[in-house]
């Protein structure tokens, strides 16, 4: 109800095959119910590595190959982008790391090649709007 009162959708990201089956359906039916939200989109990763999706689209590239419904010459950065798990979800516009670390560990990679990262010591759990400000 709450994220119909804000608009809020939520997608989940990463290899949902992976998860139990119980987990797989709360993930659909969060997705589900908040589908037609088009305020803001909540992306949640579980079961999630940048390396793993990737691969998911290349994969999801060639089985269309396969199937003839593209040439491998049309395989290009738009269609991956559009056989990532954040297909449809807004570009990611500044990517937050905390706790200190200067890295992206294999996360979303993909979507931040064009975004702002900021880097920050403070600890997830302490993470403030006023540091979101600060960003």
């Amino acid at each position: 109800e709450k994220l119909r009162h804000h608009g809020i959708r939520v997608k989940i990201i990463g290899n949902l095959k992976m998860l139990p089956e119980d987990v797989q359906d709360l993930c659909n039916r969060a997705m589900d119910i908040s589908e037609e939200n088009s305020k803001f989109t909540l992306n949640v990763a579980f079961s999630y590595t940048s390396r793993e999706e990737i691969t998911h689209a290349v994969r999801e590239s060639v089985k269309l190959v396969q199937k003839g419904e593209i040439t491998p010459e049309q395989i290009d950065e738009q269609l991956l982008d559009d056989l990532m798990y954040t297909s449809g979800s807004p570009k990611v516009d500044l990517l937050l790391r905390t706790s200190g670390e200067c890295r992206l560990s294999d996360f979303m990679l993909w979507q931040a090649s064009e975004s702002i990262t900021y880097f920050t010591k403070v600890l997830w759990p302490e993470f403030r709007f006023y540091h979101l400000l600060l960003a």
